[in-house]
């Protein structure tokens, strides 16, 4: 067991402090950035409408090999706030009111989400968390502990953008099906839709590049995956760039303004950091970001997990309902005492 790793988390948490568990797709390390305000090594949660970001920085992070991750400690939580969620006979008609606006607009897509509420019997945070690693091997998987403010924990399987030096990679992910279902004509919209806006934002790269789409498993599930990268020149805005794509047609819609709107005016809720994305930036010309996907918020009683799907004039209110359901389980399923 790694001492350094041990003892830092457990003074975070003895102390309150602010700190983050994660580790990126297909990787081993397990790294904790205990809140230390630097300006070095930072992890950042940005809210799905831009309007806030939260970000811990460590300059002296430690990591820990994902076989050794054995912890049990317990956390504070936030009493939850007043909310009630949507039930199934709600939602679908929220799915049925978007379809028709589809069918009767220039809107091609709007990515609809809800809240899957749960009693939090005494999860424990860290124990589900060794779950989501072993289960995910393939995500960007995190524990994020704000003391105060807020906590969440997920399991995201999609990148927003990388950059490495003067290379930059993304991916269209959209589509999802269980292994025994065949790809239709609607997933495989989908994921033009996403690809098409991408690629229409990548302006001035170079060496532009695609591979897919791909099926790609995710969990219990399957995706449609495009991976695009190309280089950047030394005077390239890669934060224009982030803005440009944030929020995705994977998690928003498209035309996105159109869906944005569409979203904030009907569903019914704040979406907080759901669907927003996470950063990783190291003092090296090297940032990672990833759409915060198969996620949910931690309270004392409560355990909020958020999940959605995208909607197109052939969607059915019924099967996005069941999808949905499915997708809870990422979380829902990792979670244990």
């Amino acid at each position: 067991m790694n001492s350094k790793f041990s003892e830092k988390l457990a003074n975070a948490v003895q102390n309150n402090q602010a700190f983050v568990l994660f580790r990126k797709p297909n990787e081993a390390a397990v790294y904790l950035y205990v809140q230390d305000y630097s300006q070095s090594n930072r992890f950042l949660m940005h809210s799905f409408d831009s309007k806030t970001k939260k970000i811990i920085s460590d300059e002296n992070p430690a990591f820990i090999s994902s076989e050794e991750f054995q912890f049990d400690f317990q956390l504070n939580l936030n009493s939850a706030p007043e909310f009630l969620p949507k039930k199934q006979k709600e939602y679908e008609e929220l799915i049925q009111k978007t379809i028709e606006t589809i069918q009767n607009s220039s809107i091609q897509k709007i990515v609809i989400s809800r809240i899957k509420q749960i009693e939090n019997k005494e999860f424990s945070l860290f124990k589900s968390y060794k779950n989501l690693l072993g289960n995910h091997p393939g995500a960007l998987v995190y524990l994020w502990q704000n003391p105060g403010q807020e906590t969440w924990l997920g399991a995201t399987p999609e990148l927003l953008l990388s950059q490495n030096e003067d290379q930059i990679k993304t991916v269209s992910l959209a589509g999802t099906k269980l292994p025994e279902k065949t790809w239709t004509e609607k997933e495989l919209d989908e994921q033009k839709i996403v690809t098409d806006f991408i690629l229409t934002n990548l302006s001035g790269v170079l060496n532009l590049q695609l591979k897919g789409p791909e099926t790609v498993p995710a969990g219990k599930f399957q995706h449609l995956k495009t991976y695009i990268s190309a280089e950047i020149p030394k005077d390239f805005d890669l934060d224009n760039l982030l803005k440009k794509l944030h929020p995705t047609p994977a998690v928003c819609g498209l035309p996105k303004k159109e869906a944005f709107d569409f979203i904030l005016e009907n569903e019914g809720y704040d979406r907080g950091f759901y669907a927003g994305y996470l950063g990783i930036d190291s003092p090296r010309r090297t940032k990672e970001y990833f759409v915060n996907l198969r996620s949910a918020e931690f309270f004392q009683n409560q355990v909020r997990i958020y999940v959605g799907g995208g909607v197109t004039a052939e969607s059915n209110p019924q099967k996005e309902w069941e999808e949905t359901e499915l997708k809870s389980g990422t979380v829902g399923n990792s979670l244990t005492q």
